[in-house]
């Protein structure tokens, strides 16, 4: 009864089609080298001239992880109609790979560039070519950042295609980076972070200080790190992360509700709204539109003209004959 029904049918439909789709033109990344979303171009975080940005000290990293990507597909074979959904979140997991790029875009000093690439690698690496795990890496590259959503604007902003793309892509990114890093002095850099390192070490592995609370051995950690001291914190962070990222449940919404009733007022603010954003929109259709006619006309009156002056040309060939 329930596989014969409009909305298992439907629903039937909407899960296979990615498959059929995928198997059709060679699946996600993998195999024969398909898509993966271009990095983003985002704001390094910047100090005044003659400071350095550094890590702030004490702040804890967070993240959604990305558990509930919700695009794990099951295969053509295992479809079941009474049970459309039963093979969700089921298989690999990329989840440590949000994790991972969570972890990077709030150690201080890193780019959006490197977190956007640790992520695919690290998707890939799990993936191996199984292509559920690739649709739900690409619903767990959708989902972006682990941040609050901006209050929405009254009234709304008119859209922009680039700005609204930047601050998708980048928002988050600036924003964690901003909270993440603070500027201090050229000459008490090292400093700072020396002591960031040595609070880390204090609450996820004390044994690497010793009874005076000193890095043990701070002459071969620099060999190693001097220069990659951003890639250094990321590193420590991924690598105790059990215990340094604190993982959130994601909110979930709010259950619609219906928008009250607007008052006479209100309803005639809105209509006026609409009415003058209409009135815009179609000034800017009857201006493409006339621009268009233009060119049209231009491009004729080239034609007209080259034709004349081809004529022109023939009857003088047959004069001079």
């Amino acid at each position: 009864m329930f596989a014969s029904s409009p909305f298992w049918r439907f629903l039937a439909a909407l899960v296979l089609a990615p498959l059929l789709c995928s198997g059709q033109y060679g699946g996600g990344y993998g195999g024969t080298g398909g898509y993966q979303p271009p990095a983003p171009v985002c704001k390094k975080f910047q100090c005044p001239k003659g400071q350095r940005p550094a890590g702030r000290s004490g702040r804890q990293i967070w993240s959604y992880g990305c558990k509930d990507s919700g695009i794990n597909f099951l295969s053509t074979a295992s479809f079941d109609l009474n049970n459309p959904l039963g093979g969700m979140n089921k298989g690999k997991s990329v989840d440590k790979c949000c994790i991972e790029r969570d972890i990077c875009k709030q150690t201080c000093g890193t780019t959006s560039k490197e977190c956007h690439d640790l992520y695919w690698t690290c998707s890939k690496k799990i993936c191996k070519g199984d292509q559920n795990c690739e649709m739900s890496a690409m619903m767990g590259g959708f989902q972006g950042d682990a941040v609050e959503d901006e209050p929405k604007k009254d009234p709304p902003e008119e859209w922009n295609y680039e700005r609204d793309k930047q601050k998708r892509e980048c928002g988050g990114f600036e924003k964690w980076q901003k909270e993440s890093c603070v500027c201090v002095a050229e000459g008490e850099w090292q400093a700072a972070t020396d002591t960031n390192l040595k609070a880390f070490y204090k609450v996820y592995n004390p044994e690497k200080l010793d009874s005076k609370g000193e890095i043990k051995d701070p002459a071969e950690v620099w060999k190693k790190w001097k220069g990659k001291e951003p890639q250094m914190f990321q590193a420590l962070a991924s690598k105790y992360r059990q215990k340094a990222v604190q993982i959130k449940e994601k909110p979930k919404p709010a259950p619609y509700t219906p928008p009250p009733p607007k008052s006479k007022e209100e309803q005639e603010k809105e209509d006026k709204r609409m009415a003058d954003q209409r009135a815009k929109w179609d000034a800017e259709d009857k201006k493409r539109e006339e621009e268009k006619a233009e060119r049209e006309r231009q491009k004729q009156e080239e034609r007209e003209e080259a034709e004349r002056r081809k004529t022109e040309e023939e009857e003088g060939e047959t004069v001079e004959l």
